[in-house]
């Protein structure tokens, strides 16, 4: 079981996060937080923001225990397991940023 973790680990943290970003951005939008101002931001960009960063941060994490504990069992699942938490580690990145940083309703 853990072998399978961190084998699919980084892609379904990354697919997870997407979807609960874009819920969120949804689900703001028709709550009218995107109306509510705390200094610069609103509250659903602010909402957005703080969701991304610790999705950001999860998933770094797992990237960072996988780089310190390499499966014993084949040199191969490790580097498999690494591009996969890569992966969503860059996913995460690229396909939340545009939800976060303009945090329109429309």
């Amino acid at each position: 079981m853990a072998l399978v973790i961190k084998l699919l680990g980084g892609l379904s943290l990354w697919a997870g996060g997407f979807s609960l970003l874009y819920a969120l951005h949804g689900y703001g939008c028709a709550v009218n937080w995107g109306q509510r101002t705390f200094g610069p931001f609103t509250q659903l960009g602010l909402a957005l923001l703080v969701s991304w960063l610790a999705l950001l941060s999860i998933t770094g994490l797992f990237v960072y225990v996988l780089h310190r504990q390499p499966m014993p069992t084949d040199p191969m699942l490790t580097r498999v397991a690494l591009i996969g938490a890569w992966g969503g580690l860059i996913g995460m990145l690229l396909t939340g940023a545009p939800v976060v940083l303009p945090a329109r309703c429309l």
